[in-house]
């Protein structure tokens, strides 16, 4: 019997880093990132996201693209840029210059220098696999009901739908970077989704099995925002299969999406709120 799943998630994103493999390719670009310290951010998640800003802009010089994404924006960059970020740059060697705090007012402010190695993976082909829509939604014994605002506890179920014949993988990403894999899991396995058919987890089946998803909001915080990443890919591949489940990084996915051809996956990111 599967036991019930409760998701503790939280946005906070990071670009990739990967160990430098060759010199074909690559930029030394210094950028600096900013964070401001709001009601509901801890020091470590202000610190993280400024690190990340520098990340992303050195991306966004190297690949002369600006990486930005869909919906949700809570005092932290759009997750989407991370993701994004997969199929037009990566960063495979960086140093920080410089991690210091500074007052503006009644404001403070986590200030982040890199110097960043950044490889461009602009020219890859694009994928033709689309998914045409996903929501995360509140479960309900009618038909679930989409909402961006959900309550502390609530039941939740996620819905994608693709336009070509391929595998869907769901993950949770939390504020301090760490990642668990939802979907295919040791229980349920990856089956090929047609355009005809909705991909919902869990359906009736696995609930009836005993599997349910539910949102919960960290204890430090009164509300946080809530990312899921769900990734469409047209070949039957594993992902983080040689990493320990509480161990798995931001990192680790995105180096694994990166060496994907870009032809093959594309990616959706849906975004919510958790109040208590």
């Amino acid at each position: 019997m599967i036991k019930k799943v409760s998701l503790f998630i939280c946005l906070c994103a990071f670009i990739p880093v990967l160990v430098e493999a060759g010199q074909d390719n690559i930029q030394v670009i210094e950028k600096e990132g900013e964070a401001v310290l709001g009601e509901d951010m801890t020091q470590a998640q202000a610190k993280a996201l400024a690190l990340n800003n520098a990340r992303r802009a050195a991306i966004e010089q190297a690949s002369g693209v600006i990486v930005h994404g869909s919906s949700v924006v809570y005092n932290f960059q759009l997750i989407s840029d991370l993701v994004a970020s997969a199929t037009r740059g990566v960063i495979v060697k960086e140093e920080i210059l410089l991690d210091d705090i500074k007052k503006e007012g009644k404001q403070i402010i986590y200030v982040t220098k890199i110097r960043a190695h950044v490889k461009s993976l602009e020219g890859r082909e694009k994928s033709t696999l689309k998914i045409l829509n996903a929501s995360v939604n509140r479960y309900s014994s009618s038909p679930a009901s989409t909402a961006i605002v959900f309550q502390d506890n609530d039941e939740i179920q996620i819905k994608a739908k693709v336009n070509s014949d391929s595998y869907i993988h769901l993950f949770n990403v939390s504020q301090d970077g760490m990642v668990t894999k939802l979907y295919p899991n040791e229980y349920f396995k990856a089956e090929t989704i047609i355009p005809e058919n909705d991909f919902i987890f869990p359906d009736e089946k696995q609930r009836n099995l005993g599997l349910k998803l539910k949102v919960r909001a960290p204890k430090s915080l009164s509300r946080a925002i809530e990312t899921m990443l769900i990734v469409a890919i047209k070949e039957k591949i594993g992902f983080l299969s040689d990493k320990k489940a509480d161990e798995v990084t931001i990192t680790d996915l995105m180096k694994e999406l990166s060496e994907i051809e870009a032809s093959l996956w594309t990616e959706k990111i849906v975004g919510y709120e958790v109040r208590k």
